[in-house]
């Protein structure tokens, strides 16, 4: 499983100059203010693997993915920007890159990397605090569909749903095309015929042969084939017009026949129709809250897509939590349930009548594609088609109503039976005047019935043949899902037990004492199908479902928190990394303790990257963590450069050493300045000397002569010896003079060497205090009670000292 050894980041985001990050598999635990662009890392991320922002994926910024924003704007259009990993595995290195075209690009194009990126794009890699509680605070299906999403059963649920869609599809079409019906019709016509119904070939074929018997012709029919060489042996072209004629009468007469057959069915269905829409209608607290149910889903949907970046109501404006916001709106949209059931069972009745309108007009436009169609001599039957046709919109208009709109009553949209009737025999009294105008052609007329009742024959072996084929598919699609429906819950429910005991584990890490635990994920059935997934718990010793009925909002993170970190455990077979961005916002004290221990014991075999813009907890859980190999960072941002690593005392001791090597005094006095303000916090902290009181992060805002001072202080009271070597008074006279000078604009110039013998005076009081051998200050930690000295960590640097 991978780990990262580097990460390098360029002109993505907040981030403008390339910012690289070292870390050799090691987890990493990051500090920046809100604005110093922490998250940038995050949407690198995201990007790389996912090739997405989902937060950034809205109307507002661009719908391409996020892609829109990934570009930092401020870089030159001819570079790119890019985000560059080099993992523990040297063959996944690769370099993703962004033109000023949005263009993307990556540097390894090998069918690993490519097979790497594809099994990463399904594991939990990502947490932001946004997206912490989602599962939790979300409705029974959301849950279910969030959860088969994250453990890989959303195919196993599209499977699932496609076969139910399957067989509800194929039931509704062969209600709709009435294939009884269909089958009847032809049968009419070969009884019309051959005075006799065919079931099979040798009844159709016992009725050829009697039919051609007056025309002597000394052969038997034993085939399909024998037919049609009787039809073209006794075919007279001179009656071409005359059979066309016949054929198209005869084309009308079946479809409205066919019609006739699902006049009932289709009044049946829109009365259904029309009573569940009427019932709806009629209560005006309904439509209230069926249009509010929408309002609220596209809330929902709104904030959860991170729309609205503030904690704020995105339509009246009023300062509120988003998490509290996502939560009561699940909960309303949870409360009309059984409305939105209700809409759906109506939306399924006029899906069943779109089926049925549906089936009809289709077999009225084959008519108005016949070539007769629109000859004038017909065009009485053209009209009746158009009126047919027109009738039929009229129900397909009715479906597309709305609430506030009336339907038309079912006595009034119904086709007059008794006229359809009428016209369908005047039909079929057309069709027999045609074919008796050759009443003394007896060859014609066999002709015509022959023809007739073999293509009857035909359609009604490819109807019955169409209606078998789909009613096997119906039931197996309805076996087959009966049978996925046990397999699915059994390997869900076998899942869900494991589950359940890490995400409960993890919970109760960071809640030792509180009275919740088994927390557990339980399946919803109804009508025994699995409709949802709720959390069930125990609440001192009683049973509580679902958590935010019960929990704060801090044990609600608690439990999103786990719930994610079991999703990585159970889940993630290609990363061994994942990162936390901002998720401990709204922690109390005792619960983001408890967190970095849980990371640093139950995940220390994981490569975790930690960002967070809250000081307090950085502090709280560095030395924690650094005790188990994590590394330590700070962001910061400027307007020229973006976001940045806030250099440390290497970093700055190494630009000093470099400027003296080139004989460059720009910014040297500054940077002695702020070396010696950061080392001597250091000191004064080890040392416990007392500094005034000040508010907040002014504390981190002091001044070299202000903590050279305070350290002066305290050696004055607890060791002479280190007082006269470091020399304090000494530092404070020229050095801090010339450092603070040249750090600000003014008229003075200084000259290298009087910068490299201030260097040089700093160095030396600084030796005092710090050890090379085990890179420690002397430190009260490190006090021998029995020498009565203070120490470095590693002992070699000792000097007496009172407590």
């Amino acid at each position: 499983m991978a780990k990262i050894n580097s990460i390098k980041i360029s002109g993505l985001r907040g981030v403008k100059e390339p910012l690289s990050l070292n870390l050799n598999k090691k987890s990493i635990l990051i500090y920046g203010d809100n604005g110093t662009g922490k998250s940038s890392i995050t949407d690198s991320f995201e990007w790389f693997f996912y090739d997405r922002i989902e937060h950034l994926s809205n109307e507002e910024i661009g719908r391409r993915k996020g892609k829109d924003a990934v570009r930092n704007i401020f870089i030159p259009d001819t570079e790119d920007g890019y985000i560059e990993l080099k993992f523990d595995d040297n063959n996944l290195d690769s370099k993703k890159s962004i033109d000023n075209s949005l263009r993307n690009s990556l540097s390894n194009t090998s069918d690993e990397l490519n097979n790497y990126l594809s099994a990463s794009s399904s594991e939990r890699l990502i947490l932001r605090y946004r997206d912490l509680v989602q599962f939790i605070i979300a409705g029974k299906t959301d849950k279910l569909t969030e959860l088969q999403k994250i453990i890989g059963f959303s195919d196993v649920a599209n499977l699932r749903a496609l076969l139910k869609k399957s067989a509800g599809r194929i039931a509704r079409n062969i209600k709709a095309i009435n294939y009884d019906n269909l089958k009847n019709i032809q049968q009419r016509i070969i009884l019309e015929n051959l005075e006799r119904n065919s079931y099979s070939d040798e009844q159709l074929f016992e009725g050829a042969n009697e039919l051609i018997k007056p025309l002597k012709l000394d052969f038997e029919i034993k085939s399909r084939t024998d037919i049609n060489a009787v039809l073209k042996k006794i075919e007279s072209k001179e009656d071409t017009a005359l059979i066309e004629q016949i054929n198209y009468h005869m084309k009308v007469w079946e479809v409205f026949s066919e019609l006739q057959g699902n006049i009932e069915p289709i009044a049946n269905a829109y009365k259904t129709f029309y009573d569940s829409f009427v019932d709806l209608q009629k209560d005006p607290e309904k439509i209230k809250k069926l249009q509010l149910l929408s309002l609220l889903q596209e809330g929902q949907s709104v904030l959860s897509k991170d729309v609205v970046k503030e904690d704020y109501c995105p339509l009246c404006l009023q300062e509120k939590s988003k998490i509290s916001l996502l939560q009561e709106l699940n909960e309303r949209i949870l409360d009309l349930e059984q409305l939105s059931t209700e809409k759906k069972k109506l939306d399924e009745k006029a899906k069943d009548l779109e089926s049925l309108i549906k089936t009809s007009s289709s077999s009225i436009d084959t008519l108005t594609r016949e070539k007769l169609f629109s000859n004038e001599k017909f065009i009485s039957i053209k009209e009746k088609i158009e009126l047919v046709k027109s009738s039929l919109n009229v129900y397909s208009e009715e479906l597309k109503k709305d609430f506030t709109v009336n339907l038309i009553d079912p006595q009034d949209l119904t086709f007059d039976k008794l006229h359809i009737e009428e016209f369908i025999e005047h039909i079929n009294k057309t069709k027999k005047a045609l074919t008796e105008t050759k009443e003394s052609n007896i060859k014609f007329k066999v002709y015509t019935k022959l023809m007739q009742a073999s293509k009857a024959y035909v359609e009604y072996l490819r109807i019955e043949k169409e209606q078998k084929v789909l009613i096997g598919q119906q039931t197996t699609f309805e076996l087959l899902y009966e049978d996925f429906i046990i397999r699915q819950e059994e390997a869900l429910n076998v899942f869900l037990s494991m589950f359940s005991k890490d995400i409960n584990d993890y919970y109760t890490t960071m809640n030792p004492k509180e009275k919740i635990n088994d927390i557990k994920l339980v399946p919803i059935k109804k009508d025994d199908e699995l409709v949802g997934i709720t959390i069930e718990y125990s609440f001192f010793n009683e049973v509580k479902t679902p958590p935010i009925a019960y929990l704060s909002e801090s044990h609600i993170n608690c439990l999103g928190l786990s719930f994610f970190l079991a999703s990585v455990k159970a889940f993630n077979k290609q990363n061994k990394f994942f990162i936390l961005d901002d998720v401990i916002s709204s922690f109390d004290r005792s619960h983001r303790y408890r967190f970095a221990q849980l990371l640093a014991n139950k995940f220390n075999d994981y490569q975790v990257v930690l960002l967070t813009h809250e000081k307090e907890f950085f502090q709280l859980v560095s030395s924690e963590v650094k005790s188990k190999g994590w590394l330590l960072n700070s962001f910061k941002w400027s307007m020229e450069n973006g976001t940045g690593i806030e250099k440390g005392l290497a970093d700055i001791k190494e630009r000093i050493v470099k400027k003296f090597e080139e004989k460059n005094t720009d910014g040297l006095g500054n940077d002695i300045r702020v070396y010696t303000e950061k080392v001597m916090k250091h000191v004064a902290l080890d040392i416990e000397a007392k500094v005034a009181y000040r508010n907040n992060d002014v504390n981190e805002k002091r001044m070299a002569p202000e903590l050279l001072d305070s350290v002066q202080a305290k050696l004055s009271k607890a060791s002479k010896q280190i007082k006269e070597v470091a020399d304090i008074p000494k530092i404070k006279g020229m050095p801090m003079f010339m450092s603070n000078t040249t750090s600000h604009d003014n008229d003075f110039q200084e000259s290298i060497e009087d910068l490299d013998a201030i260097w040089e005076d700093i160095k030396n009081m600084i030796h005092v205090f710090y050890c090379p051998d085990c890179d420690k200050f002397i430190s009260t930690r490190y006090y021998d009670n029995v020498e009565k000295k203070i120490r470095c960590g590693c002992g070699k640097l000792k000097y007496e000292w009172k407590n």
